[in-house]
């Protein structure tokens, strides 16, 4: 059985660095990207076309943010996976449940997340929860060890508008479902790894 790995980190701390040299040794490689490109977003193809660069041309990439899990159990050949990254993949996952509902129409969309009651709020992150249920429940079955890039969301200000608020405590308890889960933990600070859980 391989292990699950979890390394967090604030924004260009090094963790992403970090993560993938742990596979630099591993023949066959699976990187999880979890990040979706918007239409005019140059910014962001920008980071993505760097983060393509870095890791090794000989790795299999994988570009998705749903059903990883069913994905982890019809290709478990991987001596090493990589998912990067759990905060991408949570709130594309949450728009994804929103587009579904709502459509593409994101000025609804945002009416309607302002209006949700806590009840709502509770279901949608019941949804996000399960969805890492079953990657965590696929990934203690595969042969090679998966690693999961997360942002460490609780050492900044307060988020100044509600959803944000609400998005960054969802961030939060997810992080703490992986690290309860992982085999092992790091905390990625100035480019230095700091051991939490091994």
């Amino acid at each position: 059985m391989g292990k699950i790995i979890l390394v967090t980190g604030g924004a260009r701390s090094g963790k992403s660095t970090f993560a993938e040299g742990l596979l630099k040794d591993e023949p066959s490689v699976c990187y999880l990207a979890t990040s979706v490109v918007q239409p005019g977003d140059e910014e962001m193809k920008d980071r993505v076309a760097k983060h393509q660069k870095q890791r090794s041309k000989n790795w299999v990439t994988e570009e998705r943010f749903k059903n990883i899990g069913q994905f982890l159990g019809e290709n478990n050949q991987f001596k090493g996976y990589l998912l990067d990254c759990a905060t991408l993949l949570s709130i594309n996952y949450f728009y994804s449940l929103m587009t579904d509902q709502f459509g593409e129409d994101y000025t609804l969309i945002d009416k309607k997340i302002a209006a949700f009651t806590e009840d709502e709020k509770n279901n949608i992150e019941a949804k996000i929860m399960t969805e890492w249920h079953k990657i965590i429940e696929t990934a203690r079955k595969l042969s090679g060890d998966l690693i999961i890039v997360t942002n460490e969301v609780g050492l900044g200000i307060v988020p100044e508008n509600p959803f944000s608020r609400w998005f960054r405590d969802i961030y939060g308890r997810v992080n703490q479902y992986l690290g309860k889960e992982s085999d092992e933990v790091y905390l990625v600070v100035a480019g230095i790894p700091l051991e939490i859980k091994k």
